[in-house]
């Protein structure tokens, strides 16, 4: 449980773009989503134009975040977050798809 959360205070942990190195202007950091285990957010560089999704969680040891470059829009962001979980019997799907190399197919079948 995070009792002492501070969500203005983790964003300005978002200082430069790790791309061209530009800092980020405050105003093209979104909030996607904020609860009780931390912060999803989302920056957009004005220079470059790269995106960078990134995740805050406040721990009794101290803030711990994780960032990853994404070609993502942050409403697709949110569709994959509000989709559904993957199951057991999916990750099992797939591995047995890949053991036969037959995977393409599999998603050939989809469309």
């Amino acid at each position: 449980m995070v009792n002492n959360f501070n969500p203005s205070l983790n964003l300005r942990l978002i200082r430069r773009c790790p791309i061209c190195n530009i800092e980020y202007k405050q105003s093209m950091i979104q909030v996607l989503d904020e609860n009780e285990f931390g912060l999803l957010t989302y920056a957009t560089c004005n220079s470059c134009g790269s995106n960078l999704l990134t995740k805050f969680s406040s721990l009794p040891q101290g803030v711990v975040g994780n960032a990853i470059l994404t070609d993502l829009k942050s409403e697709e962001v949110l569709e994959f977050a509000a989709g559904d979980d993957i199951s057991d019997d999916d990750v099992l799907y797939i591995q047995q798809a890949i053991s036969k190399k037959d995977l393409i197919n599999k998603f050939k079948d989809i469309q």
